[in-house]
């Protein structure tokens, strides 16, 4: 890149820094025009801004001591039907220490394992996995912080003679496996 490119980038880069908090050097505290505010001496202040439903400071770091940091966080919504009489799994892939919020709701009531499998199987014993809670009942709602990276999710099992609807609601940093029947 040539010498007058990048001194035409710095130029620009200190441009849009002034522009962007202009009100810095009038030393004022508005958040009117660009959803900050400075202290006296045009530095800004760590107030923190809300963003949709979750909060972040001016410099852009997460409000929420509970959540991590991590950019993958999402929420998600699944329709699932299990078959009269049959069995399945709903899975994520979940790093280690993610935590993962959940809440399942059916039509009638499922057996269900909410568990997980390992990834690095090799340094379990053969068929591993850690159930985190079982039961039979038609709703389910809690928070879990993985203890390990893997699979992660719910086999449910309908003993009755008519199919089950269940409504799962996920909240956390993972990718979505879905049914493995």
């Amino acid at each position: 890149m040539k010498i007058s490119n990048i001194i035409f980038a710095l130029a620009i880069g200190s441009i849009i820094t002034v522009t962007s908090c202009k009100d810095a050097t009038k030393k004022t505290e508005t958040t009117e025009e660009h959803g900050h505010e400075h202290d006296a001496d045009g530095n800004h202040k760590e107030d923190k801004v809300a963003i949709g439903q979750e909060e972040f400071n001016v410099n852009g770091t997460s409000g929420n001591k509970e959540e991590n940091s991590v950019t993958n966080e999402q929420s998600n919504d699944a329709t699932i039907v299990v078959k009269a009489n049959k069995a399945l799994e709903y899975k994520f892939k979940v790093g280690q220490y993610e935590k993962l919020e959940y809440e399942w709701k059916s039509d009638a009531p499922l057996r269900y394992d909410f568990h997980g499998d390992p990834e690095d199987k090799d340094s379990y014993p053969k068929g591993y996995f850690e159930s985190y809670a079982n039961g039979t009942t038609d709703a389910a709602k809690g928070k879990v912080t993985i203890p390990y990276k893997g699979s992660h999710g719910w086999y449910w099992k309908n003993n009755s003679s008519k199919d089950i609807t269940i409504t799962l609601t996920t909240k956390g940093n993972y990718n979505i496996i879905g049914v493995i029947q």
